[in-house]
């Protein structure tokens, strides 16, 4: 996809999208990185256009797929 910062974001400081492995990197301001597996490309269009995207992704993302840090 493409890397997609997120400026405005006080928590995530970018995210991407693997579509052929369905994997969601994101990348947290304090340098973490994880992968989450098996997300649907319809969570990442969703997250691309949240208002919050630290919201978005603590509501919808974590502790519902799988993930690593990277």
């Amino acid at each position: 996809m493409g890397w997609i910062a997120t400026p405005e974001s006080s928590n995530i400081a970018g995210f991407d999208y693997v579509e052929n492995t369905s994997i969601l990197i994101v990348e947290f301001k304090n340098g973490a990185r994880y992968n989450y597996y098996d997300v649907p490309a319809a969570v990442f269009n969703s997250l691309k256009t949240a208002p919050s995207k630290g919201k978005y992704l603590a509501q919808s993302v974590k502790g519902v797929y799988r993930y690593a840090r990277v």
